[in-house]
């Protein structure tokens, strides 16, 4: 898998307790695209861990009592 030049988030998702999602925008030197894939199910927190380390050049992580919003 190519890495990716942006910073993802790993966070838990409001909308959907115990899916958690790896989202990354494009900070303004591209397209301005954003990037998002969601996990859920057994394990859904460390499979989000793993795709970010493995796609993205850096990344933040929550705990898990921290989530994030998608309107």
């Amino acid at each position: 898998m190519k890495k990716v030049s942006l910073i993802a988030e790993v966070a838990e998702r409001k909308d959907s307790p115990g899916s958690w999602g790896v989202e990354a925008i494009d900070d303004g030197t591209g397209d301005g695209s954003v990037m998002m894939a969601i996990f859920s199910g057994p394990g859904a927190r460390d499979r989000a861990e793993e795709y970010a380390n493995a796609k993205f050049a850096e990344r933040v992580s929550h705990p898990s009592n921290q989530e994030v919003t998608h309107e």
